[in-house]
């Protein structure tokens, strides 16, 4: 039979989040990260979502407003893609409304 042993539970002292000039600058390197972190899943999805619209077929497409040119145009790397095929399919929709 093996002994039981228990153990002492650890209670640390947290140091508080600094503060004057320096709690701004780490506020702000905070920010900073969280702002570089979000760009970076959003070109992931934005990869993704061209190369899943890439491979569909030029009626797929056009059943949600888009051409071939439009992802073309999007996987070329420039701006934010699902911006462009945003303002692309808003374009046309809004030309056959009037």
């Amino acid at each position: 039979m093996t002994p039981i042993v228990h153990r002492q539970t650890v209670h640390r002292t947290l140091t508080p989040f600094p503060t004057g000039p320096l709690a701004k600058v780490s506020t702000a390197l905070r920010r900073l990260l969280a702002q570089i972190a979000s760009g970076l899943s959003r070109q992931a999805i934005n990869r993704r979502v061209v190369r899943k619209l890439a491979v569909m077929s030029d009626r797929e497409l056009k059943d949600i407003g888009l051409v071939r040119q439009d992802v073309e145009d999007a996987g070329s790397g420039v701006g934010d893609a699902s911006l462009l095929l945003l303002a692309r399919r808003d374009e046309r929709r809004g030309a056959r409304a009037s």
